[in-house]
């Protein structure tokens, strides 16, 4: 009787521990190096830069950015729609910017710190030969009527690396592109 007893236990924990072994969800930045690795087989240049940027939805989802576009998505091999995808977050939009009044800036302290570098995604001239640029990071900035110094840009924008650091003034940042400065606002 003991020996079935005892042989029952170890049937019993063959069949129970395998099943109590969970696979660890990959964290958003190993999904992303695994579909990018993926990625490695297609020979345009074109079409492996979109899978890519495809390969980057664990992370712009857990950062509650935008999602890349369907077409570039379905381009990471694996990534279809039989694709788990239990690690990519909803998009969030994020939620509006609260403006404060005049009186309200002048009294409330922000700390705001420099941003990472990034490039320009496209850029534009208005009246006044004042620019409007669009970053990698979805980010729009216009220059500051009134700014003394004035862009003189005629290479693609993605050539172009920017910074955006504090100006010390009301809602005013500076844009480095090089070695210029330029002082801008953010327009969303």
């Amino acid at each position: 009787m003991e020996l079935r007893s005892a042989l029952l236990m170890v049937t019993v924990a063959m069949i129970a521990v395998p099943a109590c072994a969970v696979p660890a969800l990959a964290g958003p930045r190993e999904d992303v190096r695994a579909g990018s690795a993926r990625c490695d087989g297609i020979a345009d240049d074109r079409s492996w830069l979109d899978c890519y940027y495809g390969a980057a939805q664990p992370m712009r989802g857990r950062l509650g950015l935008p999602p890349a576009p369907a077409s570039q998505q379905m381009l990471v091999p694996g990534a279809g729609p039989t694709a788990p995808q239990a690690a990519i977050a909803p998009y969030r939009a994020p939620a509006p910017e609260k403006k404060l009044g005049f009186f309200a800036r002048l009294y409330t302290h922000t700390d705001v710190k420099g941003e990472a570098p990034t490039r320009m995604s496209s850029y534009r001239f208005e009246k006044g030969g004042f620019f409007v640029v669009v970053l990698a990071n979805g980010e729009t900035w216009r220059q500051v009527v009134g700014d003394s110094v004035m862009a003189d840009w005629h290479d693609r924008p993605e050539q172009y690396a920017v910074t955006i650091v504090p100006a010390g003034q009301l809602g005013i940042m500076n844009m480095k592109v090089g070695k210029q400065v330029y002082q801008v606002e953010r327009v969303r």
